[in-house]
């Protein structure tokens, strides 16, 4: 499944025009130019149609990542406004990461993920989502019936997950938050016997735990997954692996569920870009890669 034209009119999010090693992104009302260093071609629109945006982030000048700085040019709401995704609601507001709490380039995996969840036989499979930053994952598991927990270092995305949850209206769905860096949580659960249905996973490529744990994705990787592979059964339902670290590509992410979680012949497994459908100029803007797992039965 791809994000082309028919997922647009269910989604208040619109890539306008992608150029230059930016990007001109529409959320809601509001619309923003950022940094897009995989663009490498020219813009489509007129310069004129980017100048016209609510405001920009930049680097600061010599990095590629980590912080910068935003510049305004109209007012935007500092708390955040509501962007709808299907029958989801997410708030989205400027971060000082240059993120906007919601990552959309994963809408395909949101899909998925509604898709498989609904044609599975358990009424309320248990779904574990680490790094779950925003929940945009765990609204979709939870939207379909899912049991889900929802794990990530952060208190503050965690905060604003569950006020996702409350403004899409699954309030009152099953939803375990917790706030643990990823290790620990994950050798509690194998401690306890709990066994998880199925298992999302976006992990950043280099982070920090609630108490200055350091993560790195290229030597942390491996351990990550032999822990999850204690909390999962032989043939899970499905497994979702993103990232958005250039060093990993989407072989690779298939690779490493058949390694460390999977036998190679036990399900399905379909890898490629996550990409977002660029309207000025009709292409696809790749944006990370995944890699998805679905059992036979």
């Amino acid at each position: 499944m791809d994000v082309t034209e028919n997922m647009i009119s269910d989604f208040d999010y619109q890539l306008l025009d992608t150029g230059h090693f930016k990007k001109l992104e529409r959320f809601g009302p509001y619309v923003f130019v950022r940094p897009a260093p995989q663009v490498i071609w020219p813009p489509n629109l007129p310069i004129e149609e980017w100048k016209r945006a609510d405001g920009e982030f930049r680097h600061h000048k010599g990095k590629s990542t980590g912080g910068g700085e935003w510049t305004f040019h109209n007012p935007v709401p500092g708390e955040g406004w509501p962007v709808r995704f299907r029958n989801l609601v997410f708030t989205v507001k400027p971060t000082p990461f240059g993120h906007m709490g919601l990552f959309p380039e994963q809408a395909q995996n949101w899909d998925w993920i509604t898709d498989r969840i609904e044609k599975m036989n358990n009424n309320k499979p248990n779904i574990l989502n680490i790094f779950g930053y925003t929940g945009a994952g765990t609204l979709a598991a939870a939207s379909a019936g899912a049991s889900v927990t929802h794990l990530d270092a952060s208190k503050a995305s965690v905060t604003w997950a569950r006020q996702n949850l409350e403004s899409s209206g699954l309030g009152d769905r099953p939803v375990r938050w917790i706030v643990d860096d990823v290790v620990k949580f994950l050798k509690r659960e194998h401690r306890r016997g709990r066994v998880y249905d199925g298992l999302i996973l976006d992990p950043p490529s280099f982070g920090r735990g609630p108490k200055g744990e350091v993560w790195k994705i290229e030597t942390q990787m491996a351990e990550l997954l032999t822990l999850c592979k204690n909390i999962l059964p032989r043939s899970p339902q499905f497994i979702v692996l993103t990232t958005h670290s250039p060093g990993v590509s989407a072989l690779t992410l298939k690779n490493m569920i058949i390694k460390f979680l999977v036998d190679v012949d036990a399900g399905t497994f379909q890898a490629g870009d996550m990409s977002i459908h660029d309207t000025g100029s009709g292409l696809h803007m790749p944006n990370g890669f995944y890699a998805r797992f679905t059992t036979h039965h």
